[in-house]
C-alpha cells in the first residue's frame, strides 16, 4: 500500500435494463490489454472524469444506455473504501462512505469551498491547502487536483508528446505546472512567498489611471463650459452671496403665507365640522317627527277602537231581559252556573272611555313634542345656512386671495433655488477641475524600474538530481539501449537520456522515456515519503516503441518483458495501471492483475458487456 493518497479499486457504469460495465484493480501493478474498440481508451476517460476532468468521456454506441459513473477508491492503509458518483453527463459528485452520511462534492475546484472533489483528493495526497506560485513575482494560488493530473494521467497522446511531462505547453501555465513538479520533489510549497508587483502590470495600472483623470477633466471642463456663466470664480463666489440672501427672504415670505393659509384652513376644518354636526342633529330630529306620526296615527286608531267599543257596551246595557228562545223559561230560571264572573256592558263601556281620555292625553302631549321638535329643527336648519356660508367665505379666502400669493411666494423661492444650485454647481465643478489637476500631477509620471523578480520558478538540475537516477534506475532494469546517464535538464523541465534530450527522441523512445519519468516520480515521492496521489495510469507506453521510428534503428524486444517485470517487481506497494494493445508477458506471477479483452466472441470481449456477457 502506498504511504499516502489513494488506490483505484473499481470502475463500474450503471444503467437502466442493462448490466453493469466494470474492470476491477488491485495494489502493485495492473494490465489491461486487447485490441482497438474494446474500451480502454474508454475506461481512461472514465477515470480522469471521475477524478474531476470537465470533459465527459466521447460517446460510444456501447455505452448509450448507461447512466452513472462510480469509481471505488481504497483510501487507508486498512483498505478501507468509499465510492464516488457522477452522471456520466456531467455534474457534481456524491460520496458514500461506509457508516457516514453521503456527502455532496462540487466538480468544480475552489480554495473557498471545502466540499469539492478536488479538496477531497488533495487531503488523501496530503496536498490540501497546499500553495504554488505563478508568476516570476511570486503571486500565489492553492494547488487544484488537477495540477496533478497530468503527472499521474497520461493518456496515449501526451505520452508520445514532445512536451516536458510536466508542463501542458500553457505558457502562462508553465510557472506553476513547475511549481507543482517542485513540490512533489522537495514538499515543501510556495505559501511563504511574498509577492511583488509586476513592472509591467504596475506601469499599465499607472497609465490608465492617468487616462481615466484625463478623461475626467476633459468631462468636467466641458460641464462648466455648458453652464455660460459670465464673470469669473470670484464674481461667482459675490453672486451665490446674494441669491441665497434672496433665497431666505423667499422662505420666510413662504413660510408666513403658509401660516396664513394653515390659520384658515383650520378654520374651514372647525366650521365643516360644525356643519356635519348641525346636519347629524337636523337629520337625527326629523327621523324623530317621522316616527312621532307614527305613533300619533297608533294613538287616534287606538282611541277609534275604544269609543266603538265603549258605544257597543251602552248600546247592549240598554237592551231588556228576553225569555229563552228554546224553552221559553223567564230570566230568573235560567241556569247560569256556565257563564263568568266578567264585567258587564256598562262596565266595558267605562273603562274604554277612561282608556280614550288617557290615550288623548298622550296625544296632546305628543303632539306638544313634535311642535317643539319643528321649532327646533327649524333652529338647526338656520344654523346650518349661517356655517355654510362660512365655510364658503373661507374657502373663498383660501383660492382667491391666499393661494395666489403663496404661488407667486414658492415661484420666488423656486428661482432663487434654482440660480443658487447654479452657482453651487459652478463652484463645485471648479473645485473638481483643482483637485483632478493635482491628482494628473501626481500619477502622471511614468513608473521607472523593473520591479522587483523571484528566482526562476523552474525545478533545477540539482533539485532533481535524486529524482534523475530514478528514472535512470527504471530505463536500466528495462534494457534501454544506450544507456549511460539520465539527468535533467533546467531549460526544457524534461529528462536528458544518454545527453539526449527526451523530445529530440523519436515517438517510441518519447513515449518509453515518458512513462519512465511517471513511473520514477511515483517511486520517489514512495521512497522519500512525499506527497503523491499514490497511483499512476499510463496508456500506450509500448505500442509506438513496438515500431520505432526511421532514426531510432531497431530496439532489443525484450524491452517490453523487462518493462512488466520490472514494474511488477518495484511498484509491490503502490498502484500501477497500464493499457496495452498486446498482452504481458504470461508469466508475471498471481501479483499482477491482467484483464484481457478479446474482441471477439471467446474471452471477455471489451469492457461494456455484450448481449449480457
Amino acid at each position: 500500500m502506498a504511504i499516502t493518497g489513494f488506490q483505484i479499486r473499481r470502475l463500474t457504469l450503471v444503467g437502466r435494463g442493462v448490466p453493469n460495465a466494470e474492470v476491477q484493480f488491485r495494489e502493485g501493478l495492473n494490465v489491461v490489454s486487447g485490441p482497438s474498440d474494446t474500451g480502454k481508451t474508454f475506461i481512461v476517460q472514465c477515470i480522469d472524469y471521475m477524478l474531476g476532468g470537465k470533459d465527459v468521456p466521447e460517446s460510444i454506441p456501447e455505452a448509450a444506455q448507461y447512466e452513472t459513473v462510480r469509481i471505488s477508491l481504497s483510501v487507508s492503509i486498512d483498505d478501507d473504501e468509499v465510492i464516488l458518483e457522477r452522471s456520466i453527463r456531467g455534474g457534481d459528485f456524491k460520496l458514500v462512505s461506509t457508516g457516514k452520511a453521503d456527502q455532496h462534492l462540487s466538480a468544480k475546484h475552489s480554495a473557498a469551498d471545502k466540499d469539492s472533489l478536488s479538496q477531497y483528493l488533495l487531503s488523501l495526497a496530503r496536498l490540501a491547502e497546499k500553495k504554488v506560485r505563478t508568476n516570476k513575482q511570486g503571486k500565489t494560488r492553492e494547488v487544484s487536483f488537477r495540477d496533478l493530473a497530468r503527472l499521474i494521467l497520461v493518456d496515449e497522446e501526451t505520452i508520445i508528446s514532445k512536451t516536458s511531462p510536466i508542463l501542458s505547453g500553457q505558457y502562462t501555465a508553465g510557472t506553476a505546472e513547475s511549481a507543482v513538479f517542485r513540490l512533489l520533489l522537495t514538499g515543501v510549497d510556495d505559501s511563504s512567498l511574498i509577492s511583488s508587483e509586476d513592472p509591467k502590470v504596475a506601469k499599465g495600472r499607472q497609465a490608465g489611471k492617468v487616462e481615466m483623470l484625463d478623461l475626467l477633466l476633459n468631462q468636467t471642463k466641458g460641464r462648466m463650459a455648458e453652464m455660460q456663466l459670465p464673470g469669473d470664480v470670484q464674481a461667482w463666489q459675490s453672486q451665490l452671496a446674494e441669491i441665497e440672501t434672496l433665497f431666505e427672504t423667499a422662505q420666510k415670505a413662504l413660510a408666513v403665507e403658509q401660516q396664513n393659509a394653515a390659520q384658515l384652513e383650520g378654520e374651514r376644518r372647525a366650521e365643516l365640522s360644525r356643519l356635519r354636526q348641525l346636519e347629524s342633529k337636523s337629520g337625527v330630529l326629523r327621523e324623530l317627527q317621522r316616527r312621532f306620526t307614527l305613533l300619533e296615527q297608533q294613538y287616534l286608531s287606538d282611541l277609534r277602537r275604544l269609543e266603538s267599543i265603549a258605544e257597543a257596551g251602552a248600546r247592549l246595557g240598554q237592551m231588556n231581559e228576553e225569555r229563552c228562545p228554546v224553552c221559553g223559561a223567564a230570566a230568573e230560571h235560567q241556569e247560569h252556573e256556565h257563564q263568568k264572573a266578567d264585567a258587564g256592558p256598562e262596565d266595558v263601556a267605562q273603562s274604554c272611555l277612561a282608556e280614550a281620555a288617557k290615550i288623548r292625553s298622550l296625544i296632546s302631549d305628543l303632539r306638544l313634542t313634535r311642535s317643539d321638535n319643528d321649532r327646533e329643527i327649524a333652529r338647526l336648519e338656520g344654523l346650518t345656512l349661517e356655517t355654510r356660508e362660512r365655510v364658503r367665505t373661507v374657502a373663498t379666502q383660501l383660492s382667491e386671495m391666499l393661494k395666489p400669493r403663496v404661488e407667486v411666494a414658492l415661484l420666488l423661492l423656486r428661482e432663487s433655488q434654482t440660480r443658487r444650485d447654479t452657482y453651487r454647481r459652478a463652484l463645485e465643478l471648479h473645485g473638481r477641475v483643482n483637485e483632478l489637476q493635482g491628482l494628473l500631477g501626481e500619477h502622471g509620471l511614468a513608473v521607472s524600474g523593473k520591479g522587483a523578480e523571484l528566482e526562476s520558478a523552474r525545478v533545477r538540475s540539482d533539485e532533481a538530481e535524486a529524482f534523475s537516477q530514478e528514472v535512470e534506475s527504471l530505463l536500466r532494469a528495462w534494457h534501454f539501449p544506450g544507456l549511460d546517464r539520465v539527468t535533467f535538464s533546467e531549460g526544457d523541465q524534461d529528462i536528458v537520456i544518454s545527453g539526449r534530450t527526451r523530445a529530440s527522441h523519436g515517438k517510441g523512445v518519447r513515449a518509453i522515456a515518458h512513462a519512465a519519468f511517471n513511473l520514477a516520480l511515483l517511486k520517489f515521492c514512495i521512497k522519500f515519503e512525499m506527497p503523491h496521489p499514490g497511483f499512476t495510469l499510463i496508456d500506450s507506453p509500448l505500442v509506438v516503441y513496438r515500431e520505432p521510428d526511421t532514426d531510432e534503428g531497431d530496439f532489443s524486444h525484450d524491452v517490453k518483458d523487462a518493462f512488466y517485470r520490472s514494474i511488477a517487481e518495484e511498484f509491490r506497494a503502490s498502484q500501477v495501471i497500464i493499457f496495452e494493445n498486446e498482452d504481458p508477458p504470461s508469466d508475471l506471477g498471481g501479483d499482477v492483475n491482467i484483464i484481457r479483452f478479446t474482441g471477439a466472441s471467446h474471452g471477455r470481449q471489451g469492457f461494456i458487456p455484450q448481449n449480457g456477457r
